[in-house]
């Protein structure tokens, strides 16, 4: 068994807290020194109590972090917003910290509030399950519909070695705006928020900001990136900056692939675009298309509907002009049907990951996006996500 991921000082742990029906779903960081935050959230105007919560909090030196599944904790107003006050007042005596360098994430259905007694009777065996070694056991805390645990690590060199840890939770509610769900990088790097604020901020958008799955917009979106308050090290600041962009990389792909009920991702890309954010509406509408989406499930090389879906946004564009391939073979050029064999391109098509490519042929802009097939199971998992 491979050797769980640790950074000295930076303790976790996952346990059952009887906030879901069974199952971890309370996860705890404490860190041993105090660790600058930086975030980016949900674009939602609707948001999680955790996240009226830590932007009071986030601006200032942080010891610890707790985040639950079972429970959004979204649309409870400021009661949802004094649970969170509560738990932290719970936990500070426990780890010796003060109730103000406490952040907070959750995850679940909306509506409901913390069950506070719960946590709070819980937050000891929390406390007590402490370990450098058990991120796992954490990532598995905070899983609501995730099929497996996402932990991506990466270790750099500067004045000493570094190592960079991201964990993920992700599989439904993916919105192309900021991907639904909750992500943690650690770092032992030293470098101060306004230093790598810009940075990460850009290897968001992307990395959560290139995936989707359904479409919609959670109310919990949340990525947070904690680094070391040390002495920095400018001159390592540019291949910390490569390694995080990598592990957010990592983290998006690995929640795009564990999209609810997928059993396919395809990589979407539009170009000969006049301009980026022309490229960009219309990918991301093929992306989000159900008629491309049950096709790229079917294995069914229809460019049809993805001709219909470039068609349907506000882009000019000459249709005359339009060349679309499927897997590397063409199978539409100049918006009209190339002749190719149904039987072998489906064929084609039966693979994990389906390139799509758009060539628009009016200028030199373009973007791509990943997304999931839709399937029976999707519409199941999320029938009786409450019930």
């Amino acid at each position: 068994m491979a050797k769980s991921p640790s950074i000295k000082g930076i303790e976790f742990s996952g346990i059952e807290a009887g906030i879901k029906p069974q199952g971890l779903d309370l996860g705890l960081v404490v860190f041993r020194g105090t660790m600058n935050v930086v975030s980016a959230y949900t674009r939602n105007q609707v948001k999680a109590a955790h996240i009226l919560y830590d932007r009071k909090i986030e601006k200032k030196p942080v010891r610890a972090l707790v985040v639950n599944s079972g429970c959004a904790n979204a649309c409870t107003g400021q009661d949802g917003i004094d649970d969170l006050s509560s738990i932290a007042s719970s936990l500070s005596p426990l780890v010796g910290i003060d109730p103000k360098e406490v952040l907070f994430a959750s995850t679940g259905v909306i509506g409901k509030r913390l069950p506070l007694e719960t946590m709070q009777s819980a937050l000891p065996r929390s406390v007590d399950a402490l370990s450098e070694a058990s991120i796992d056991d954490f990532a598995r805390a905070i899983m609501t519909t995730d099929t497996h645990p996402k932990v991506v690590k990466r270790s750099i060199e500067g004045k000493k070695p570094y190592t960079i840890i991201g964990v993920a939770k992700g599989s439904g509610m993916i919105n192309p705006l900021f991907a639904t769900m909750l992500a943690f990088v650690f770092t032992d790097f030293p470098v101060s928020p306004s230093n790598i604020r810009r940075s990460f901020k850009a290897s968001v958008k992307e990395s959560f900001e290139r995936i989707t799955v359904d479409g919609e917009c959670s109310t919990n979106d949340t990525v947070l990136l904690f680094t070391s308050r040390q002495e920095e090290d400018p001159g390592a600041l540019g291949v910390f900056e490569k390694g995080l962009r990598e592990i957010l990389k990592d983290l998006s792909m690995m929640v795009v692939r564990d999209g609810e009920g997928a059993t396919r991702i395809a990589h979407i890309t539009v170009e000969g675009a006049r301009k980026k954010e022309w490229a960009e509406k219309i990918a991301r509408r093929i992306a989000l298309s159900p008629l491309t989406k049950t096709a790229f499930y079917g294995c069914d090389p229809n460019w049809g509907r993805i001709i219909a879906a470039t068609g349907d946004t506000d882009v000019p564009l000459d249709p005359a002009k339009i060349d679309i391939s499927l897997q590397g073979k063409m199978v539409a050029k100049g918006g009209v049907e190339v002749p190719f064999d149904e039987a072998k391109m489906k064929k084609l098509m039966n693979y994990k990951e389906i390139s799509v490519v758009v060539n628009l042929n009016q200028g030199k802009a373009s973007y791509d996006i990943y997304t999931t097939d839709l399937t029976y199971d999707y519409v199941k998992i999320n029938a009786s996500y409450r019930t």
